[in-house]
């Protein structure tokens, strides 16, 4: 039998536990969704015939109470497994298909209960790769100085994650060589300059606001989040966060100040995350909205 697996689309958080399971020769159909997707996706993947599922598992994503008590009451809950790990879901641990540690990251929470009922991917190559994983989502990499987790997260950007996943997975496949191979070196001193540039060009267009009592800095991006809300924060000290806008995908929040609570002010927003790492989504209507805000007498056509 097959298994299914809901994850998030955005970082190596989200696809890893894709790769753990293919790691294990699983047939697996798996489906990358962003934050702002959940609600509208889930219920429709899951009215799908579950039948020819085994195992049913969300990993890295938030839903909501009303989605969870959906799942309670339908009668596959039984082979339904959920592993996340953000601050604004304690309250879904009540669900006996919930595994939830903050501590954690969604791999290494996968991880764990996956060794349970096999061995095989108990492996020191892929119990480090999943330790570089959950330093670089729970920001341990800068502190612990795991300049591999941080590498891991460029080379996601180089590949998108469909290509991440299936190069991962015959990397890991290998017990005897290195996670990144002297090619992806040189390519990542590439990109090294890609960034350096992006930061460059994004640190001109930074535009400053006030939110609440916060000093916040706001600029449109598509790419290198989490790298260049790091950059931009040691680049202004005098900023609390760092709000980073992709109008196609949604908002990045990011702050290293221990003072600033990103999570809460996500979830006020409808989205969620860590309490220096957060974000949410930008819905149809808003996005509409900007284009009418450019193009004053724009009218909705349907094609």
């Amino acid at each position: 039998m097959k298994d299914m697996i809901i994850t998030h689309a955005k970082d190596i958080d989200g696809v890893s536990p894709v790769i753990l399971l293919k790691l294990l020769g699983r047939d697996v159909d798996f489906y990358l969704l962003e934050v702002g997707e959940v609600e509208e996706k889930v219920p429709l993947l899951l009215k799908e015939d579950l039948d020819i599922y085994e195992n049913i598992y969300i990993t890295d994503l938030s839903l909501s109470n009303e989605l969870y008590e959906w799942i309670d009451k339908k009668p596959w809950k039984e082979k339904f497994h959920l592993f996340d790990h953000h601050i604004s879901q304690q309250y879904a641990s009540v669900y006996p298909f919930v595994t939830l540690d903050i501590t954690e990251c969604a791999t290494s929470l996968f991880y764990r209960y996956l060794k349970i009922g096999s061995e095989s991917i108990s492996i020191p190559k892929i119990e480090g790769y999943v330790e570089h994983v959950r330093n670089l989502d729970l920001w341990h990499w800068v502190e612990k100085q795991d300049f591999v987790a941080k590498k891991l997260g460029d080379l996601f950007e180089i590949y998108g994650n469909l290509e991440y996943i299936e190069h991962f997975v015959q990397n890991l496949e290998k017990p005897n060589t290195s996670i990144i191979d002297q090619s992806e070196e040189e390519l990542l001193k590439i990109e090294e300059g890609r960034i350096k540039r992006y930061f460059e060009r994004k640190n001109e267009q930074l535009m400053t606001f006030r939110y609440q009592n916060y000093k916040m800095g706001v600029v449109y991006a598509e790419n290198y989040r989490s790298e260049l809300g790091m950059l931009l924060q040691e680049a202004h000290p005098e900023l609390d966060f760092i709000a980073m806008i992709n109008v196609s995908g949604g908002v990045s929040l990011r702050t290293q100040k221990d003072d600033v609570d990103l999570e809460s002010i996500a979830s006020s927003l409808g989205g969620g995350g860590h309490k220096k790492a957060s974000g949410f989504g930008i819905s149809e209507e808003q996005r509409i909205d900007i284009i009418k805000q450019i193009f004053v007498d724009v009218e909705e056509d349907s094609i």
